[in-house]
């Protein structure tokens, strides 16, 4: 009875129903290895490339961006510098803060200087007192001239004094010039 069973086993392992099934197996399993293969020695490498070269564009792009950041930067500190006066520019300033006070109908005190402190970078800082008096009103738009003014030019000190009359105003204004 095994015989016969064998028999039937090899017929039926022999047929071509079963020849194409065992191609089409083969051929399947052929296309797993491929698949595995070409996941193991091109997907894997390629993965960690991309996930190398993501990190060097993040990086580029956080350098071009800073790059772009410092050229504007570097246009409005060159726009600064050409705003900071020169030594004979100073008398120029002061007759602008004094043609200020007075169109703001504002008497105008004796300006006093202190000397010149020498900095880094060429440049040296000047202090100066400026006295004035007015409405408080005028004074107010004073203030506000200076700090809006494209001058570089800094109030360090404010002292206000109120009386019977007109209200005086003690500033000390700080600015920097350049050496030449």
């Amino acid at each position: 009875m095994k015989l016969p069973q064998m028999d039937r086993l090899r017929e039926l392992l022999g047929s071509a129903v079963i020849k194409r099934f065992r191609g089409i197996a083969a051929l399947c399993l052929g296309l797993i290895v491929m698949d595995l293969l070409v996941y193991v020695l091109a997907v894997t490498p390629a993965e960690s490339r991309l996930a190398d070269q993501q990190g060097r564009y993040r990086e580029l792009k956080k350098q071009y961006a800073d790059a772009v950041l410092f050229r504007e930067q570097k246009e409005t500190l060159k726009g600064l510098q050409t705003g900071i006066p020169t030594q004979k520019d100073v008398p120029i300033l002061i007759k602008e803060l004094v043609q200020t006070a007075r169109r703001l109908n504002l008497h105008v005190g004796a300006i006093n200087s202190d000397i010149p402190q020498t900095g880094s970078g060429g440049l040296t800082m000047l202090t100066f007192a400026v006295p004035v008096s007015g409405s408080y009103g005028s004074i107010k738009r004073f203030i506000y001239d200076i700090e809006t003014s494209d001058r570089v030019i800094g109030i360090q000190e404010l002292k206000l004094d109120s009386e019977k009359g007109p209200v005086k105003l003690q500033m000390k204004l700080i600015t920097y010039i350049r050496g030449e």
